[in-house]
């Protein structure tokens, strides 16, 4: 056997490798908090750096962004949004960072390789590479933000890389990386989601979840009285457990032992669908349908912006 040649291909496998991380290493950043906390960060669009929330909780606007040979960036927070563990800054120079190429977050599939890729706090580029342990559909976070995509990570990450961007086999960019989404996996913020949370922190500074101010569980209709009446096809709807003092759904009527089966015209079978389905209704009356003592009835609630938002950023 000729070793040099069964080595080759691993030197060009290796080099390819280096390669994706210094062209997407160019793109981050290293974001510096108080205490020395640091992340990565990633120039998503020019004179924009998205990193991970978690990291500045306390102190959002307190960081200083370094790039290579630890050059240091001027920027201003412009929002954090703590459902989805993004932050968004605005870099003086707009032209500093050059912006990430971004792939196709949808096309992703267990077993396929990502590298996370960031840069440490003294401007060095740094890099781990593992597989999509786990890739499936939209999912929600435990503070009820939306994410379009379920792409896990096969370990945990590393320090200093949260808010680092996850690029693929051909080093195109197909997210941000996250370890406070999950006990126990790296989790990728998918490009579409973090591009929509992008949008929403320029045009707003935050972004606004829908809230109707009720405490809710699933339950199974099953041949519930009045399920047909209330133009259930789901197999279940969500029993109210408890109201909001003056908030949205106790203004609306609804009470505590009802079960909401619809909401705008969507199912609500989980609280999952319920967040989906009043997303794009803030501000607005919408139709609840309501099964109540087996009775089916429609209450009009208005859909208020989630409170706790409006206290971020």
């Amino acid at each position: 056997m000729n070793t040099a040649a069964a080595i080759d291909p691993l030197i060009a496998h290796s080099n390819r490798i280096a390669e994706i991380v210094a062209r997407v290493g160019a793109s981050t950043v290293a974001v510096i908090g108080r205490r020395r906390a640091v992340a990565s960060g990633v120039a998503w669009r020019p004179g924009l750096v998205v990193t991970a929330a978690h990291v500045f909780r306390r102190t959002p606007a307190a960081v200083t962004l370094v790039g290579a040979d630890a050059r240091s960036f001027a920027a201003t927070l412009v929002g954090i949004d703590s459902a989805t563990d993004l932050a968004l800054f605005r870099l003086a120079d707009e032209s500093a960072v050059t912006p990430v190429a971004l792939g196709d977050a949808a096309a992703v599939q267990a077993g396929h390789f990502a590298i996370a890729v960031g840069r440490s706090g003294e401007g060095d580029t740094v890099a781990s590479a593992g597989l999509v342990n786990r890739a499936g559909g939209p999912w929600q976070t435990w503070l009820g933000g939306p994410i379009d995509r379920l792409i896990r990570l096969d370990g945990g990450i590393y320090d200093g890389l949260s808010g680092a961007a996850v690029a693929d086999a051909s080093g195109a960019v197909i997210g941000t990386a996250t370890s406070a989404l999950s006990r126990s996996y790296g989790i990728v913020v998918p490009g579409a989601t973090v591009s929509r949370v992008v949008d929403a922190l320029l045009a707003h500074g935050r972004v606004g979840r829908a809230w109707l101010g009720i405490g809710a569980q699933a339950v199974p209709l099953g041949d519930a009285p009045g399920a047909a009446a209330a133009g259930s096809a789901e197999p279940g709807g969500l029993l109210v457990t408890s109201l909001a003092k003056g908030g949205p759904a106790e203004r609306a009527g609804l009470r505590i032992g009802d079960i909401i089966v619809r909401a705008a015209g969507s199912a609500a079978a989980s609280l999952g669908e319920l967040r989906r389905a009043l997303a794009e209704h803030i501000g607005q009356a919408v139709t609840l349908a309501v099964l109540r003592g087996g009775v089916a009835l429609d209450l009009q609630a208005q859909v208020d912006e989630w409170p706790g938002e409006r206290r971020c950023c």
